[in-house]
């Protein structure tokens, strides 16, 4: 079975979150994520609600365009209340941002958030979880 991970973004940020599921791909990873998995005419709720338990993880782009969206925090919400580990990637927002202005981190800790700059340490150690489930 292929380990899914499933990114969240807004779509202001699809290009960045793009280039995080190449990555995801590229250390052998199935990404989920709406450019590629979502075609017209499809009803995303229930895409989302479908392909999310198949998931081992979520990662989300917060940036100040994304942490704007209803469907993010949706995301986000419901990876937590599957007790899935979830990754921040924070791009052009602090966590204090975050917690100031988008009212808080309840299902996203601090500890498990990381810079834009850093996500190739999230890659490394996906693909240390991968391999461990080989």
């Amino acid at each position: 079975m292929a380990y899914r991970v499933f990114v969240s973004h807004g779509w202001s940020d699809r290009w960045v979150a793009k280039q995080m599921a190449r990555c995801i791909r590229d250390v052998g990873g199935d990404p989920f994520i709406d450019i590629f998995d979502i075609k017209k005419g499809d009803r995303i709720e229930r895409k989302i609600q479908a392909e999310l338990p198949s998931c081992k993880e979520l990662v989300v782009l917060l940036t100040p365009w994304s942490a704007r969206r209803n469907w993010v925090w949706t995301e986000v919400g419901a990876a937590w209340g599957r007790g899935m580990r979830t990754v921040g990637v924070l791009y052009g927002l602090s966590i204090a941002d975050v917690e100031r202005e988008y009212g808080g981190m309840a299902a996203l800790a601090p500890t498990n958030c990381l810079g834009l700059d850093e996500f190739d340490t999230y890659i490394s150690e996906l693909k240390n979880r991968i391999g461990a489930t080989r």
